[in-house]
């Protein structure tokens, strides 16, 4: 799955590229919007969310 990210500023610029990502994908998709990209959208969201949730806890745990 990759190398961890240790500091907060590397987990946070981690979650700035994930979002820009999100919304190139979304920028790209024309209408009308078929299911498929739907999903692929809603499978980005859903791993963004969870790694944000997972730094969070990180932090929590650092406290």
């Amino acid at each position: 799955m990759g190398k961890a990210l240790e500091g907060k500023d590397e987990q946070f610029y981690y979650i700035k590229n994930r979002v820009s990502m999100l919304n190139d994908v979304v920028q790209s998709v024309d209408s009308p919007v078929d299911e498929e990209e739907l999903e692929q959208v809603e499978l980005m969201i859903r791993s963004l969310n969870e790694k944000v949730l997972r730094f969070q806890k990180d932090r929590k745990e650092e406290q």
